[in-house]
């Protein structure tokens, strides 16, 4: 025998041996190594893969187009944080809300997609969108599990402004609060108001002042609350006997307060009421004991039909809607995130939810489907008072 045949006989023994000695492989059983294991035990989560593949289609689109009613500093510091991280530019278009739901609807009749995402609607003109059928599904935009995740929320769960549970079309990220009450501290002592039946007490008949709620704004919403969630209808006919003063200038009712010339205001503007406190006015908020209501105002965003910029505006809006986002839009907005996460160390203490108070959120679904109609009567009930 040949000295290469000698080796070739000997490598085929040794392999025979090597495969005796691993045992016979189970029927039925692939025989795979670990590397070949590794990829589907640490595969990558689906929503992963889609961001990143989101992300660069965002880098390559440039740009997002924004129409909202949030002020200038909300608008610079979000396009600066979508430059940085994403390199997306961020346009925005401002007005007052009214003006951009018709711009919108106008726009979209004519097929002029210019916008991508809204933060303009509330729960006020949400019925003005949904009936004329611009907004998109959010359902597979909003993707991040931050985001998605219902303990991010202080409502425990994720908000929409959409009664029909399956739409999806407008997100909340805002449920912010104000003190219902002003009062003068000279003429209402400690421990003189405590609950709102206290109000009916007949010391304080005729020396009520309330924000016109027939024009809606805080006195509207302060009393349709209270005739729905907080109290009740039988409160708000008792609260009328009273016989409050209804102002619509809120300068003037503050500042009526802050003279004594009245003990208490029932839907103070906090902007204005900060000018007399400063100024040394004996005047504080109150809350009773019942609580009060929370908004969310125009703190939501939407995306729009025909969006010129799908995948930057995907990336807006889950980032908007991020602990970081939200961080940035709670303090160029001075309103408190619906984010638990989010720091309140930079907003006013006025406008921050409290530990022990009560806050009927007016985002509500059993409210909502009500909203129109305790409005119109809440509207119809303080006109006749009026005339009278």
């Amino acid at each position: 025998m040949s000295t290469m045949l000698k080796i070739a006989t000997s490598f085929l023994l040794l392999l025979a041996m090597v495969a005796c000695a691993r045992g016979p492989t189970p029927a039925g059983q692939v025989t795979t190594t670990p590397a070949a294991a590794r990829p589907e035990s640490g595969a990558r989560p689906a929503w992963e893969l889609d961001w990143e593949r989101t992300l660069v289609a965002a880098r390559n689109e440039g740009r997002v187009t924004m129409y909202t009613t949030q002020g200038a500093e909300f608008r610079t510091a979000l396009g600066e944080a979508m430059a940085r991280k994403f390199s997306v530019t961020l346009d925005s278009l401002t007005g007052r809300s009214e003006e951009i739901a018709e711009r919108i609807n106008r726009e979209q009749k004519i097929q002029a997609y210019n916008a991508d995402v809204l933060i303009a609607i509330s729960t006020t003109n949400f019925g003005a969108y949904h009936d004329s059928g611009v907004l998109q599904s959010l359902e597979k935009v909003v993707v991040l599990p931050e985001v998605l995740g219902p303990k991010a929320w202080w409502w425990g769960e994720v908000k929409w402004l959409d009664l029909d549970p399956g739409e999806k079309t407008v997100f909340a990220f805002r449920d912010a609060v104000s003190p219902p009450m002003l009062v003068n501290t000279n003429l209402v002592k400690p421990g003189e108001l405590k609950s709102w039946n206290d109000l009916l007490d007949p010391k304080w008949k005729g020396k009520i002042l309330l924000s016109d709620p027939t024009t809606g704004g805080a006195g509207g919403q302060t009393m349709s609350t209270l005739a729905f969630g907080i109290k009740d209808w039988d409160f708000v006919r008792a609260f009328l006997k009273q016989e409050p003063t209804i102002v619509r200038d809120d300068r003037l009712v503050t500042e009526w307060v802050a003279q004594g010339k009245f003990p208490i205001l029932i839907g103070p503007m906090k902007g204005v009421v900060y000018q007399f406190q400063q100024a040394g006015a004996p005047i504080d908020y109150f809350t009773p004991s019942e609580g009060t209501y929370s908004s969310v105002g125009a703190g939501t965003v939407a995306l729009v039909k025909g969006s010129p910029h799908p995948n930057a505006a995907k990336v807006f809006i889950n980032f908007l809607l991020s602990r970081e986002g939200q961080t940035i839009a709670a303090e160029t907005s001075g309103y408190q995130s619906a984010r638990v996460d989010v720091p309140t160390d930079r907003l006013d203490p006025v406008t921050l939810r409290q530990p022990g108070i009560k806050y009927f959120a007016t985002i509500d679904r059993g409210y909502r489907q009500k909203e129109s109609e305790v409005r119109r009567e809440v509207v119809r009930l303080f006109q006749e008072y009026m005339k009278k």
